[in-house]
C-alpha cells in the first residue's frame, strides 16, 4: 500500500512537472491580425507582416515533417503551428493541451552555421514526431494532458531533446552537430580531467561550468544513430502501448541497444575522450591568474588608452561591464550594470560604451523589442536611444557622433540603422537584399566600411559593406562555419571561425587565408588596441582575457573547408540523409485567422481544478479544459467531491485575456455545513447548498529596466452568493444571499534581477494594499483593509539576503475574521488575538554547492539557510519577537527529470510565549521552483 501511495505521489508530481515545464500563457498583442496557410500536414499561423515569408516557411516545414519522421514507425499527424513574429526571443517549443508549435522566428546577432529559422523548425518537427510515436493515439477532446504526462514521464530531457538537436545535424548543412563552441564545455571537461557523472550533465551545477542537457544528449543520442540508424524508431516502438511499465525507456534502451542510460553515458565519454586525444595547445597563451570564487566569464575584451574593458558574467553576479588594469585583469571595477540581453554584447569607442537591452510590452509579454543604450565614461551619463526598437549589435562610429546597428522587421528583412547619438534620432539606413540577415558588424578606422557576418540560404559569409557606395561584397566562398566577430587590421580582417573543428583566429588578407591562433580549447572575441591583439581564451573557469602583439603573431595559410560532424554517420556526404533544399517556394492561399472563431478548443479530462498549482487541499473531481492556440480563452467545466464535507461541487470557469484587462466569470455550486446554537446552547448540526457567481477583472503589468524588473497591477472582484436546500428552517443570523461584495487590490514591485547563486533580489520594495467592502448589501455590513510590504537588502556577504516584511491591516463587521497579511511563525499555537500587524526579519545564505548524487534516485544541488525573527501587533510587542526560526533548505532533482527544481526543508521555531501550547516544534516543507 504504501509503494502504491508513492508511484501515486510520483506520478502526480511528474503530470505537474511536464505540463509546467512546457505550458506557455502569455499572449502575443490584441492588435496583431493573424493569417493562416493550411496544408494536409500542419497549419501554419502568422502575423499579416509575416505573409510574405510564411509560403517558403510552408515548404520548409513540409520537408522537415517528412524528414524527421522518417526513422519512426508512425508519420507526423496534423498540428498548428505558430509564428510569433513579434516576439524577438530566439526559441521554440511543442506541447500538448493543447496540441500545438510555436517559431520564435527573428533572427538575432547570435552567430550559428545557418538560418535561424528553418533549422528551429527542423527541431521542432522532430518534437512533433515524437510526440505522435510515442503517446500519439491519446488525443482530444478528452487525452492531450494524459499524453503529455506519459510523455514526460517515459522519455527524460536528454533524450528528447538531444535527438532533436541530432535531426538539426542530420537533415542540415549546419546544426549544433558542426559547432564546436556548443561542444567546447564538454571537451575541455574532458581534456582537463573533470569527470563529472551523468547527473551533473543533465541537472547542471550552481558552482561548475556544466553545459546543458541538450549537449550530452546530443552526443549519446549520436552513439545511439552510429550503431543503428533506425534505432530511435525502435527504441519509441517499444515503449508504445507500455506507457506504465516501470523503467520503460531503460528497458526499451537496453533491448535495442544493449546498455542502459548510464552506462551509454560513459562509453559516449571514453570514445569523446578518444576522439579528441590528439588535441594539443601549440598557441603560446598568458592569461592572467582569476580571483573569482566561482568560473566567471570576461567576455568581450576591448581597450582604449586607459584601461581595459570586459563584460562580467559569472554565477555570482548578474551581468555587468568592468574596468580592468592591464596589467592585473581581474582587479576590476564595475563600470555598470547591464540589463536582460539576448546575447552578452557591448562596444567600447575611447569613452564612449554602447550595447542593446531586451525590453516587454508591460502587459503582452510576446510583443518584445531590443534597444540600444550607450553611456558616457567621462560625463556619466547614460542613455537610451531608441524605444520599442528591434536593433541589434550596435557600434560607435569612429566620429563618435553616430552609432550603427542591425535591425530586422516584422518580415524578417534586415537592414543597416544609423542613428545620432545626440538627438536619438534615426537619420539613414541600408535595406538589404531579401534574405540576407547580417550580424555583428564592425567599422573600419576611416569609417568608410563594415565588415560583417552575414548568413542566408546559402550558409555564412564575411560581407564588406561600402557605407559611401552602399555596396556590399563577400569575401568567402558560403559555407557551413559558424563565423563570429570580424574587426578590420587596415585592410585585412581578422575573426574566429571553426575551422579544422576547433574554434581560433583567422586572418582574411586579398582572398587568402591565414591561422592566427591554435588553441587548445577556442579562442574568440578578437578586438584591437595600439597594435595588440586582445581576445578571450576559454579555460576550464571561463572565458579569459588575454592579449598578444600583433608583430609575434605565427601566420599558417589554410584553406577553408566545410564544417563535418565528428560522427561519420553525420557526414555531409551520407547518401542516406540529405540535406533539405530550403529554396522551395510553392503558392499557397493565405487566408484570415479569427481568433474569436477559434476560441473554444476542448482538449483535455484533468483531475484538477488549478492545473496542479498546489496540492493543498487536493479534491478527487474531474475538469474538461479547452485553450485556444492563442491564448486568450480558457474554459474548464468540472465535478469534485469533498471528502471531508461528503459534498458535491460542480464549477464552470470562463477567462479571457486577449486585450488589456484579464477577465475571468466562474460559477459554483457546492455542499456546505454548519452548526446552529440554540438558546439553551447546544448545538444542531445543518446544511446547505450554495451558487456563486464571480467576476475578477485584472490589469497585469511588468517591464524591464536595466537591471531592475518592474511589476504592477490592479485587481478588481466582486460575486453574488445564493444559499439554498436549507435542512434546517427559521435560523436567525443566517443570510441566504451575499450580494455583491466588492475587493480591490493594487500593487507595485521593484526588485534587482537575481544572479545565478541568488536566493532573493540583492534590492527590492513591493507594496500591495487590499480593501473589501458590502456597498449593496443592507443585511451584512463590514469592511477590511490591508498593506502589506516586502523589502530586499544584501547581505553580509555575497548571495547572501535579507527580507523586511512589515503588514498592517484593519477588518469590521463580516470581515471581522479576515487575514489579508501573513501571520507569524507558530500562529496556531499561541492565544487568539486580533492581528493588526505583523513583522519578519528573514535571513538566507547559502551554504554549500554539493552536485552530490543519490543513486538515480535525487540529485542535490544547493544547502542553504535561513534565521528568521517574527513581530505579531508590534504596537505592544516587547524587543523580544514572538517567535524565532532557524531552517535549513536542500534543493535538489529527483531521477532524471531537469524541470523542476524541488526543495525540501526542515525548520525548527521557538514561541517566545508562555501561554502557548507548544513552545518549540519542527516544521517540515516540499515545493517546487523553475
Amino acid at each position: 500500500m504504501k509503494i502504491k501511495s508513492l508511484l501515486t505521489f510520483i506520478l502526480t508530481i511528474n503530470f505537474y512537472i511536464i505540463y509546467s515545464q512546457v505550458f506557455d500563457y502569455s499572449q502575443a498583442h490584441y492588435s496583431v491580425k493573424w493569417k493562416q496557410i493550411t496544408t494536409d500536414q500542419f497549419r501554419l499561423i502568422f502575423p499579416s507582416e509575416f505573409s510574405s515569408s510564411a509560403p517558403k516557411l510552408a515548404d520548409n516545414i513540409t520537408q522537415f515533417i517528412q524528414n524527421t519522421s522518417s526513422d519512426l514507425e508512425r508519420k507526423s499527424r496534423f498540428i498548428n503551428i505558430i509564428v510569433q513574429q513579434n516576439h524577438i526571443q530566439q526559441n521554440g517549443f511543442v506541447q500538448l493541451a493543447p496540441r500545438k508549435s510555436e517559431l520564435y522566428s527573428t533572427p538575432s546577432a547570435i552567430a550559428d552555421n545557418q538560418e535561424w529559422l528553418p533549422n528551429l523548425a527542423l527541431h521542432e518537427s522532430r518534437h512533433i514526431a515524437q510526440f505522435d510515436n510515442l503517446t500519439g493515439k491519446i488525443r482530444a477532446p478528452f487525452g492531450e494532458q494524459l499524453a503529455l504526462a506519459l510523455f514526460g514521464l517515459n522519455l527524460p530531457g536528454w533524450y528528447f531533446e538531444g535527438d532533436a538537436v541530432l535531426q538539426e545535424t542530420l537533415f542540415s548543412k549546419g546544426g549544433r552537430g558542426r559547432l564546436t563552441s556548443w561542444q567546447m564545455p564538454i571537451r575541455t571537461d574532458i581534456l582537463t580531467g573533470r569527470n563529472y557523472d551523468f547527473n551533473k550533465y543533465v541537472h547542471g551545477s550552481f558552482k561548475d561550468i556544466v553545459p546543458s542537457f541538450y549537449t550530452i544528449g546530443y552526443f549519446m543520442n549520436s552513439e545511439l544513430h552510429q550503431k543503428d540508424p533506425l534505432i530511435h524508431g525502435k527504441i519509441l516502438a517499444e515503449m508504445n502501448g507500455k506507457l506504465l511499465r516501470p523503467f520503460n525507456f531503460q528497458r526499451s534502451l537496453k533491448k535495442n541497444y544493449g546498455l542502459k542510460s548510464n552506462a551509454i553515458f560513459k562509453l559516449t565519454m571514453a570514445n569523446l575522450a578518444e576522439k579528441w586525444a590528439t588535441d594539443s595547445a601549440l598557441f603560446d597563451t598568458n592569461i592572467s591568474k582569476q580571483t573569482d570564487r566561482y568560473p566567471t566569464n570576461y567576455l568581450l575584451p576591448q581597450a582604449n588608452e586607459d584601461a581595459t574593458f570586459a563584460l562580467q558574467e559569472g554565477p555570482q553576479r548578474t551581468a555587468r561591464i568592468v574596468q580592468t588594469n592591464q596589467k592585473a585583469p581581474y582587479n576590476s571595477k564595475t563600470v555598470l550594470t547591464l540589463g536582460i540581453q539576448l546575447m552578452p554584447y557591448f562596444h567600447l569607442r575611447e569613452q564612449l560604451i554602447t550595447w542593446d537591452e531586451y525590453r516587454k510590452d508591460a502587459r503582452f509579454e510576446k510583443q518584445t523589442y531590443n534597444v540600444i543604450m550607450v553611456y558616457d565614461m567621462a560625463r556619466k551619463k547614460k542613455k537610451t536611444l531608441s524605444k520599442n526598437s528591434r536593433y541589434y549589435s550596435p557600434i560607435v562610429a569612429p566620429n563618435k557622433k553616430e552609432i550603427i546597428c542591425i535591425e530586422v522587421d516584422l518580415t524578417n528583412r534586415t537592414s543597416l540603422v544609423w542613428l545620432d547619438i545626440a538627438t536619438s534620432k534615426k537619420i539613414d539606413s541600408l535595406i538589404l537584399p531579401v534574405g540576407l540577415h547580417l550580424q555583428q558588424p564592425q567599422f573600419n578606422t576611416k569609417g568608410t566600411h563594415l565588415i560583417a557576418i552575414a548568413v542566408n540560404e546559402k550558409g555564412t559569409n564575411l560581407m564588406q559593406i561600402d557605407l559611401q557606395k552602399k555596396s556590399l561584397t563577400p569575401l568567402l566562398d558560403w559555407s557551413n562555419a559558424q563565423i563570429e566577430r570580424p574587426i578590420f587590421d587596415q585592410d585585412d580582417v581578422i575573426f574566429k571561425a571553426n575551422y579544422g573543428n576547433k574554434d581560433d583566429l583567422f586572418r582574411w588578407k586579398k582572398g587568402e587565408i591565414t591561422k592566427l591562433t591554435d588553441s587548445r580549447f577556442g579562442i574568440f572575441n578578437p578586438s584591437l588596441h595600439a597594435d595588440t591583439l586582445w581576445y578571450n581564451d576559454y579555460t576550464p573557469i571561463g572565458y579569459q582575457i588575454n592579449s598578444i602583439p600583433l608583430s609575434q603573431l605565427k601566420e599558417q595559410p589554410i584553406e577553408p573547408h566545410m564544417i563535418e560532424a565528428i560522427y561519420s554517420s553525420q557526414s555531409l556526404n551520407n547518401a542516406n540523409e540529405t540535406p533539405i533544399d530550403t529554396s522551395i517556394t510553392t503558392e499557397y492561399t493565405i487566408k484570415d485567422y479569427k481568433t474569436f472563431k477559434n476560441s473554444f478548443n476542448f482538449h483535455s479530462l484533468t483531475l484538477s481544478g488549478n492545473d496542479f498549482e498546489n496540492f493543498d487541499n487536493l479534491k478527487p473531481g474531474i475538469f474538461w479544459i479547452s485553450n485556444d492556440l492563442l491564448n486568450t480563452t480558457d474554459l474548464r467545466i468540472g465535478y469534485e467531491y469533498d471528502n471531508d464535507l461528503q459534498k458535491s461541487i460542480y464549477s464552470a470557469s470562463l477567462s479571457y485575456q486577449k486585450y488589456f484587462p484579464k477577465i475571468t466569470l466562474s460559477y459554483t455550486d457546492k455542499g456546505q455545513i454548519g452548526a446552529a446554537q440554540t438558546n439553551n446552547s447546544t448545538s444542531i448540526p445543518f446544511d446547505w447548498r450554495e451558487r456563486i457567481t464571480s467576476l475578477d477583472i485584472s490589469l497585469p503589468f511588468s517591464k524591464y529596466r536595466g537591471n531592475t524588473i518592474y511589476s504592477y497591477r490592479v485587481n478588481f472582484g466582486t460575486s453574488y452568493l445564493k444559499r439554498y436546500n436549507i435542512s434546517l428552517s427559521n435560523l436567525t443570523n443566517f443570510n441566504d444571499e451575499i450580494a455583491f461584495p466588492l475587493n480591490y487590490q493594487a500593487y507595485f514591485n521593484r526588485n534587482s534581477r537575481r544572479a545565478t547563486m541568488d536566493i532573493t533580489p540583492r534590492w527590492g520594495q513591493n507594496f500591495s494594499f487590499t480593501f473589501r467592502h458590502l456597498p449593496f448589501d443592507d443585511q451584512l455590513t463590514g469592511q477590511a483593509w490591508a498593506l502589506r510590504t516586502n523589502f530586499y537588502f544584501p547581505g553580509f556577504a555575497l548571495n547572501h539576503s535579507l527580507q523586511v516584511r512589515y503588514g498592517m491591516q484593519s477588518t469590521t463587521g463580516r470581515y471581522i475574521y479576515t487575514q489579508d497579511i501573513p501571520t507569524i511563525e507558530g500562529f496556531s499555537y499561541i492565544p487568539y488575538e486580533k492581528v493588526k500587524n505583523t513583522l519578519l526579519f528573514d535571513y538566507r545564505l547559502p551554504i554549500s554547492y554539493p552536485d552530490l548524487s543519490i543513486g538515480q534516485f535525487a540529485y542535490i544541488k544547493r544547502v542553504r539557510a535561513r534565521l528568521s525573527a517574527n513581530y505579531q501587533n508590534i504596537h505592544q510587542a516587547s524587543f523580544m519577537p514572538k517567535s524565532n526560526s532557524l531552517g535549513i533548505d536542500v534543493d535538489f532533482h529527483l531521477f532524471k527529470y531537469n524541470l523542476p527544481l524541488f526543495t525540501a526543508s526542515i525548520k525548527g521555531t521557538y514561541i517566545n510565549d508562555s501561554k502557548a501550547s507548544k513552545t518549540l516544534f519542527p516544521t517540515f516543507g516540499f515545493n517546487y521552483s523553475y
